[in-house]
């Protein structure tokens, strides 16, 4: 089984692939000045093309008093929308749900820990990343995370527009590109942190 994803290596790959690349700039006419685009700016029918493949992730605030649980296991990553192709990914419906109550496979921590600071530092973030969930099938996910801010002090949506296959003998992978949230666009500078 052939991949039908192309890849994206770098930020200059990022912005020129045409799914990516079209929410990046719909996300920098948005900004107006602004470091985050708020969620209410975000309007469903000017990306008709990208809602099957969006989610959008509510960031929960912690409670200074955390009743005994540590911050790191409180869920606080609730879907609000998933798209038609993401719950058929999942095969149910996804509204409502923690993200941290999902099975994530062999790269949870790395997945949990980057939605995690795009939730704290409010950066933008591209995965490419594979594992097997099955002998000699792997699922591999493209995905590019951009936060929302309704009031420019906190991060209070994560807008994550992704695609995803099935290969046949691919290796788990892990790659991954920072954005800062205030360049984010085409001609945005980036780190990369590549584990393959």
């Amino acid at each position: 089984m052939p991949t039908t994803l192309p890849d994206v290596f770098d930020i200059r790959s990022l912005v020129a692939d045409p799914k990516f690349g079209s929410l990046l700039d719909y996300i920098a006419a948005k900004r107006r000045g602004r470091r985050w685009v708020a969620r209410t700016d975000i309007d469903a029918s000017e990306i008709p093309r990208l809602i099957p493949n969006l989610w959008v992730i509510e960031i929960e605030p912690r409670p200074a008093d955390d009743a005994g649980l540590g911050d790191a296991e409180r869920p606080r990553l609730r879907v609000r929308l998933a798209g038609t192709q993401v719950e058929r990914i999942y095969g149910r419906s996804l509204g409502g749900e923690f993200l941290e109550n999902m099975a994530w496979g062999t790269h949870s921590a790395r997945i949990f820990a980057s939605l995690n600071r795009m939730a704290d530092d409010g950066l933008s973030h591209f995965l490419d990343a594979s594992a097997l969930i099955q002998p000699r099938l792997s699922r591999r996910v493209r995905r590019l995370g951009i936060p929302l801010s309704d009031d420019q002090q906190r991060i209070s949506h994560l807008l994550l527009l992704a695609y995803y296959e099935f290969v046949a003998g691919q290796p788990d992978h892990f790659h991954e590109i920072w954005l800062d949230a205030e360049e984010t666009g085409r001609n945005a500078p980036a780190v990369l942190n590549e584990d393959l």
